[in-house]
């Protein structure tokens, strides 16, 4: 009988972010499929996704998944549990951004301005995204100081490592470019009600989160601990951020 520690890994990469998200998550020699989300191809983001994993599942021959989503990924990692029980083993949610219906989050969220944007205003998000596409082009570092303004020393001390950059570069590319759309899609989903299908995750669930988190603020993880009716387990990393937690995460 497999274990989940043998269990193959589905990861869900954030948002801003792209597939090289999983590099940073020590996966302990597990196969880990790292799709990526914004190619949705005109669907809506659960219908392409749902589509990426049934895909990934007949085409590896496995019954069932370890599903693991960082930050916006955790809304992708636990709608796919809620609609495919069957498949999804267990999940492990890494800086969660919480559905916004469970509490006050946005005051305590470094992104707050793009959320109210998306809830209000999408098409001023459009042209700010496109903005952020030139910067992520020509001046990515510019665009890398002002989305980690906030950061403390153990996202500044990731900073200073190259390929943290590479990868967060990449990211910005297929968010802010590649794959705008998708990422817009993934916005509006986002900021959208999603909280009630909590209710229909069957697979126990995992949450690592850092104190620190500028993020997502540690409620998000405290109100999903909270509200989900699965065995559910919370790991709080001391000192612990966005990025630095993921690469904290010891999968069980």
């Amino acid at each position: 009988m497999t274990t989940t520690s043998e269990l193959p890994v589905f990861f869900c990469h954030g948002v801003p972010g792209c597939p090289q998200d999983g590099s940073l998550l020590d996966a302990q020699g597990r196969t880990v499929v790292a799709p990526n989300l914004f190619d949705v191809s005109g669907q809506a983001p659960l219908t392409a996704l749902l589509d990426m994993f049934d895909t990934t599942v007949a085409d590896s021959g496995q019954h069932s998944f370890h599903v693991v989503g960082f930050s916006i990924g955790a809304m992708a990692a636990l709608r796919l549990a809620a609609a495919r029980p069957e498949q999804v083993a267990k999940v492990t949610v890494v800086s969660p951004a919480a559905p916004l219906s469970l509490g006050d989050f946005l005051p305590g969220m470094a992104g707050a301005p793009v959320f109210k944007l998306a809830m209000k205003r999408p098409s001023v998000l459009r042209l700010m995204t496109a903005a952020q596409g030139l910067l992520a082009r020509k001046a990515p570092g510019v665009l890398i100081n002002q989305l980690f303004a906030k950061c403390g020393a153990q996202e500044r001390a990731l900073l200073k490592d190259a390929s943290f950059v590479a990868c967060l570069k990449a990211g910005m590319r297929n968010s802010f470019g590649q794959h705008r759309d998708g990422y817009l899609a993934y916005l509006a989903a986002y900021v959208h009600d999603w909280g009630a299908e909590m209710a229909q995750v069957q697979a126990p669930v995992e949450i690592w989160h850092g104190d620190k988190d500028t993020w997502a603020p540690l409620a998000m993880a405290e109100a999903l601990n909270e509200v989900l009716s699965a065995p559910c387990a919370l790991n709080v990393v001391p000192e612990g951020e966005h990025y630095s937690t993921l690469q904290a995460v010891r999968l069980s």
